[in-house]
């Protein structure tokens, strides 16, 4: 399922399509593919945004030239997403830099929202585990 993307400026419109065929589960389970189709393209449009154009770019005194762009997923409430993005690293090589990590919040290859629901859940289960042991 490929959504359609409208864009003007900052404004993204993201429709699809489904069919609502079979039981009443196969319908949610479209629906739900359907809407997560959503927010993974309209997560991914969103990523771009936090994206350089690959000029050379300064971090505190040292200058960082782009290394290219290079693929990585991204996991997300709504799936993994895939994003082409530069990163950056010094003439001399060594640790590599990603802006679009840095300045989107990305936790360990989640995005914000996603990693605020996984330690939501990761917190959960240790209140739940502490009250059958107690």
């Amino acid at each position: 399922m490929t959504p359609v993307v409208e864009r003007d400026g900052d404004t993204v419109k993201v429709g699809v399509q489904f069919t609502l065929r079979g039981s009443l589960l196969e319908m949610e389970e479209a629906i739900l593919e359907a809407t997560n189709a959503v927010g993974r393209c309209a997560t991914e449009k969103a990523l771009r945004y936090f994206d350089t154009d690959g000029s050379p770019i300064r971090v505190g005194e040292t200058k960082l030239t782009a290394r290219g762009r290079n693929s990585k997923e991204y996991q997300t409430p709504y799936g993994v997403v895939e994003v082409e993005r530069y990163v950056y690293q010094i003439p001399r090589g060594g640790r590599i830099f990603c802006p679009l990590e840095q300045q989107g919040r990305i936790v360990r290859g989640a995005t914000p929202r996603f990693a605020s629901q996984l330690s939501h859940q990761y917190a959960q289960l240790n209140v739940r585990c502490s009250r059958i042991w107690s």
